[in-house]
């Protein structure tokens, strides 16, 4: 996972939240509000999020080449599970805001995210109509929000004899987030390890063997040429897994030898 930037706001959505959101409050006024009553409106952002995420799942980070009408809202609309009991109320005040609003995989929105909206023990809910963060400490890691993921998100190698290299997220330094995310998301799920193993192996390391050559052969021009391409490649914006790349570079060339040679790590 790695930050988002959504940039500028679609055409059109902030007329929409205006009346969508006096429309549910009328709703609300009598009942808690279904599904049903929130209409798709929200889809308007859709392919502005799905651009500004370089076509990727805002989670996961597989690309989505195919744009479907899924927009995830960060904090959930209908219904919220903050961790423990049953659900509450959610943020239907939110569901047209731009801020709460991403582009995510099927498999990550619906299948995993749902409605779960954990949040530390003692925090407080989010008042009605407020805008976030309020008081709440949400243990989810926001991929758009002041945190950089890359900050509780880590990619560590496993090896197994006989085996291909497996690369696994875990908490960076504990982080709690880090760790209550991946288990949310279920980022370390067989399938996703799968994809990573490959975008390694397939990808990564081709790369990783060039860079090494030009340092065994002490040739400081061809290490960064070879160092500027693997970053121009694996943090492009439409790449898939970049928090993965970054973690994989790292690990490979760590902040020693990249001071020694002059290799400049940044964040994608």
């Amino acid at each position: 996972m790695i930050r988002v930037d959504r940039g500028p706001k679609p055409e059109g959505l902030e007329a929409i939240r205006k009346v969508e959101v006096k429309r549910l409050a009328a709703i609300v006024r009598s009942a808690p509000p279904k599904a049903k009553n929130f209409g798709n409106k929200y889809n308007v952002a859709r392919r502005d999020l799905w651009k500004a995420q370089g076509r990727t799942c805002c989670y996961c980070e597989r690309r989505i080449d195919r744009l479907y009408n899924d927009v995830e809202h960060f904090r959930p609309k209908t219904r919220a599970y903050r961790g423990g009991g049953r659900p509450t109320h959610g943020y239907w005040w939110l569901a047209w805001t731009w801020e709460n609003l991403l582009f995510a995989c099927p498999r990550c929105n619906r299948g995993h995210k749902r409605n779960k909206f954990p949040l530390a023990r003692g925090s407080r809910i989010l008042p009605t109509r407020h805008s976030p963060p309020g008081p709440e400490r949400p243990l989810l890691v926001d991929p758009s929000g002041k945190d950089d993921p890359i900050d509780h998100i880590q990619f560590v190698p496993f090896h197994q004899a006989g085996k291909k290299e497996k690369w696994i997220p875990v908490a960076r330094g504990g982080s709690r987030r880090g760790k209550r995310t991946i288990q949310v998301l279920k980022l370390d799920r067989p399938a996703l390890v799968t994809d990573y193993g490959d975008h390694v192996s397939d990808l990564v390391n081709h790369h990783v063997k060039k860079i090494r050559e030009a340092i065994h052969a002490r040739d400081g021009r061809a290490t960064a040429k070879a160092w500027r391409s693997v970053l121009k490649i694996l943090f492009h914006p439409r790449q898939a897994f970049k928090a993965l790349s970054y973690d994989v570079l790292d690990h490979h060339f760590p902040l020693v030898i990249r001071q020694q040679w002059g290799l400049d790590l940044y964040r994608p």
